[in-house]
């Protein structure tokens, strides 16, 4: 299904339906994400860089205690590689189908959060998204939009080995505060 319903404020695209979008960019363009899936917005951050990282991960943040990784869309996507500077922000995910974790997502700027009644859905090439992470094209107030779809973002081996790394992050953490040599 897909359209715009604007007497229920609700837009439609597959199966999902969404209230409002947190719109933000990333390399020159425009893309947003379901607010839903987002539990908080945190600026750009120190993060430790552990040994062995996977190339698509920005680092690990400190959230209260929880090591959370924080993603590049940008190598996500396959984009060229975008300048993070004071501008730019995390997008704390909610846990779900990513393990039951957070994830964060390091994007270049967040413009802020809109209406999903205020967009269409544009027809999309299933072609012009690597496994679907990309649901739709919207037309509205942000101009043209890149709809995201978080839980296709990473392949099945990805989130496995992005667990394992969680982890042993996590551990990590855990001996600091413990004072453990």
């Amino acid at each position: 299904m897909h359209g715009v319903f604007r007497g229920k404020h609700v837009l439609a695209v597959g199966a999902d339906e969404l209230h409002s979008l947190v719109i933000f960019r990333m390399g020159g363009q425009v893309f947003a994400i379901a607010v839903e899936a987002v539990s908080e917005v945190v600026p750009f951050a120190w993060l430790s860089k552990p040994p062995r990282m996977p190339a698509f991960v920005q680092g690990i943040l400190n959230l209260g205690g929880a090591a959370v990784p924080v993603l590049r869309l940008d190598r996500l996507l396959g984009m060229p590689t975008v300048t993070i500077g004071l501008d730019s922000s995390i997008l704390i995910m909610k846990p779900g189908h990513m393990g039951g974790t957070p994830l964060g997502l390091l994007v270049e700027h967040v413009d802020g959060v809109l209406p999903a009644a205020d967009f269409q859905v544009m027809t999309m090439d299933d072609r012009q998204s690597f496994q679907g992470c990309l649901a739709a094209q919207l037309d509205g107030p942000a101009g043209c939009v890149h709809l995201v779809s978080w839980e296709k973002i990473l392949l099945e081996e990805e989130r496995q080995r992005l667990g394992d790394f969680q982890r042993r992050a996590q551990e990590r953490l855990a001996e600091l505060a413990d004072g453990d040599p």
